[in-house]
């Protein structure tokens, strides 16, 4: 054992290795360059100063030009499945040119992180120098948010506020949980928590905020983004389908069960079981499942220390989301610093903070290789490895062991008969949605999103999202005319979501082609007339499209 003497300065030496490293290899490429994903954030920021509408706000296309215009050429961005107060984060910053911007927003990353570690330390008993240890133990986690832009180490400022300052001032608790939640979304679950402890000031500041900075968002960008996110993107979101959703890097629970259980001949060609019903059964149970040990262990808890509990909502958010990315594991600090000051032994002490240090590892994606058969299970090490900290969570909140009996069992088996319901409803639409005749076409060099499918001469080209932006500048055609000139095709979503349709030019008769539930998009006649090409993100992420193609003359 280290003497008295010696532990503080190998403390501070540590402390200065770890700060070194965080430095030289995070925040000062984040001051020299722009690189995934600040782009997403400040383009839209941006479009917002700049007024213009945003009523394509989740078209990758127009994204894309947006970004040019804004100054940036590199890396590609695009608004994806975020909430449309994301284009709201960066509008202080939109007005200075985007390296000023991402150097701006580097400082308030450094003086948020400074502040959770200041929070922390008094919240957890830890000295702060040992607090900021465990902070920057989060080393690839902590660090990419700095690298990429990104808003989680602000997004744990506002989630700790909201928790730690909800009983003494509710007003900037509410007001910190409504701007996580508007941005967000599971920092919502606060208002659960609050509600189940009884901290109702704070539930009512929250509901408050949350309305204000509704209208906020309403005035600064109209309805039009707010209708798409609704009618288009929440849904798909909750079901997992954003970007590739069957990447195993995205390391949660939801995730691996769609890796091992539905199949798609290009993005998961190899399940464990291709059996797409029982995924739509097993997702929402053991969803409903973790959220439900949760919320039960929070409400009976006989440790009343908020952060064990915040880590608890936490741990629950990452099992049960659709995706997670490195960068947000940092949420992870402030509890992990509440079960190192409580240990009583070295033992105890290091655990927690080893176990918070390879979570937030890059390593973690070094078994991506087994991504198929019953391997795939050592492919997801971060979700297991949050399953652990989940239960270490809980059973520091020490609550009482749930009693079985028929009341609880009769519930519980009404619920279980309700998902196997909604699994077969939700099995049907999968099925239809790849029904109606269309045909995945085979690309040469198939990608991520594919767009705009045409014809130069026989050649069928596409416009292709890469790193860097789309490979092309395609003038975006709204209809096609068929080679003989009496049809056109056309995207359509008065049906609620994007189908294709042809028009006939001599009688104005409309008739459908598709009729998908996902987005069927930018169509296009095949030089003989014969089929309509188009791009569709059936089966895949929102707005992720790939290109199919349906006959004409068999409608």
């Amino acid at each position: 054992m280290l003497s008295a003497r010696l532990k503080p300065i190998f403390l501070f030496a540590f402390l200065a290795l770890l700060a070194a490293r965080m430095v030289s290899q995070y925040v000062v490429p984040a001051w020299q360059t722009i690189v995934t994903d600040f782009p997403n954030y400040y383009v839209s920021a941006w479009a917002v100063r700049q007024g213009h509408s945003l009523s394509e706000l989740y078209d990758p296309v127009w994204f894309d030009r947006e970004k040019r215009q804004a100054g940036i050429e590199r890396p590609a961005a695009l608004f994806n499945y975020f909430p449309p107060m994301n284009a709201l984060i960066m509008w202080p910053l939109a007005n200075l040119s985007p390296i000023t911007a991402k150097r701006a927003w580097t400082i308030v990353n450094v003086i948020a992180l400074i502040a959770i570690i200041y929070l922390t330390s008094k919240a957890s008993g830890l000295q702060w120098p040992v607090a900021a240890v465990v902070a920057l133990l989060g080393g690839d986690a902590l660090g990419n948010n700095f690298a990429y832009g990104q808003f989680y180490i602000v997004l744990t400022l506002l989630m700790l506020c909201g928790f730690l300052l909800s009983r003494r001032y509710p007003s900037i608790a509410g007001a910190a949980t409504a701007a996580g939640a508007v941005t967000k979304i599971f920092p919502g679950f606060l208002l659960v928590y609050f509600a189940i402890r009884r901290q109702y000031r704070a539930l009512i500041w929250s509901v408050i905020a949350l309305a204000g900075l509704s209208a906020i968002g309403l005035i600064a960008m109209g309805w039009a983004p707010h209708q798409t996110y609704l009618a288009e993107v929440f849904g798909r979101t909750l079901r997992g389908e954003i970007q590739d959703p069957y990447n195993i890097h995205w390391n949660t629970l939801q995730a691996f069960l769609r890796r091992a259980l539905v199949h798609d001949e290009l993005l998961n060609p190899r399940p464990i079981l291709d059996s797409a019903w029982l995924f739509f059964f097993l997702r929402p149970l053991v969803s409903i499942g973790v959220a439900a040990a949760t919320f039960y262990s929070i409400a009976r808890a006989r440790e009343e220390h908020p952060l064990l509990a915040y880590g608890a909502l936490i741990a629950m958010v990452s099992l049960i989301t659709p995706s997670q990315a490195s960068y947000h594991y940092v949420l992870f600090f402030p509890a992990i610093a509440v079960l190192v000051a409580s240990a009583t032994s070295w033992a105890g002490r290091l655990a927690p903070a080893i176990l918070f240090a390879v979570i937030c590892s890059n390593v973690m994606g070094a078994m991506s290789h087994l991504d198929s058969g019953p391997a795939m299970i050592l492919a997801f090490p971060r979700a297991w490895l949050v399953a652990s900290l989940w239960t270490v969570f809980l059973a520091a909140l020490n609550p009482p062991a749930p009693r079985l009996s028929r009341h609880v069992l009769l519930p519980a088996a009404a619920v279980v008969a309700v998902l196997a319901a909604m699994a077969s409803s939700e099995n049907r639409r999968w099925i239809a949605d790849v029904s109606d005749g269309a045909m995945r076409v085979p690309l040469e060099s198939p990608a991520d999103l594919e767009l705009h499918p045409r014809f130069a001469g026989e050649r069928l080209v596409t416009s292709v999202l890469g790193a860097d932006g789309f490979n092309d500048s395609y003038q975006v055609v709204q209809d096609a005319t068929s080679p003989d000139g009496l049809w056109t095709a056309y995207a359509t979503n008065d049906r609620g979501n994007w189908d294709i349709a042809i028009r006939s030019m001599r009688t104005g008769e409309s008739r459908y082609l598709t009729s998908s539930s996902a987005n069927d998009l930018t169509p296009s006649f095949s030089p003989d007339g014969s089929f309509v090409y188009f791009a569709s993100d059936r089966h895949r992420g929102y707005r992720f499209t790939t290109i199919y193609r349906v006959p004409v003359d068999a409608r």
